[in-house]
């Protein structure tokens, strides 16, 4: 199996959010719910044609991301490792998905996420320590966003469009927003 990682300590969040986009989301898309489908859905991840969207616990600061790009699914050993752990299917039209940080900066480093060009992707989104990147410093003369407390890993693949899968949901935003009796969310077609 072949994959591209790319790895940072850096990536900064703000309003607790990171995207995968790609070239025509702006032009041809428009997605104003994809936060109230996280909060209404499995807690971490949802999106559309061309996007999608992350949510994280640091509200504003730096959160430790790792990427990984992957020509088949990836193992799903060490799921409890991580707090949540949720898998995802977005399309893309354009053949390109791109790391943005909140605002619009691109992480060209990691790459362009659909290596099979237009169409369907999978994507599995595991984090740990969004609680603790939820809370604030204890020290008031430490900056919360310098050494980051939270941890994510994203692994894309080409796949068909599936519902929403939670593997794991087990922090205490995902305790609080997940509700495994609601219908899994449904991928959206371009």
């Amino acid at each position: 199996m072949r994959y591209l990682r790319w790895t940072s300590d850096r990536m900064f969040v703000s309003y607790c959010q990171y995207y995968l986009q790609g070239d025509e989301f702006l032009t041809e898309y428009d997605d104003s719910d994809t936060v109230e489908r996280i909060f209404a859905g499995n807690s971490l991840a949802a999106g559309g044609p061309e996007h999608l969207t992350l949510f994280a616990g640091t509200h504003t600061g730096r959160i430790r991301l790792t990427t990984e790009q992957c020509a088949q699914e990836p193992p799903s050993t060490g799921a409890e490792e991580w707090e949540t752990v949720v898998d995802v299917s977005i399309c893309s039209t354009s053949g390109a998905l791109w790391l943005f940080r909140w605002g619009g900066d691109v992480e060209a480093e990691a790459g362009n996420f659909a290596t099979a060009g237009a169409g369907w992707y999978r994507i599995r989104a595991r984090a740990r320590g969004r609680d603790a990147g939820a809370r604030p410093s204890e020290d008031p003369s430490e900056d919360p966003g310098d050494e980051p407390v939270e941890e994510h890993f994203l692994s894309v693949w080409p796949a068909p469009p599936e519902p929403d899968v939670v593997h794991r949901a087990d922090d205490a935003f995902a305790r609080a927003h997940y509700d495994p009796a609601r219908p899994p969310g449904l991928p959206i077609e371009p």
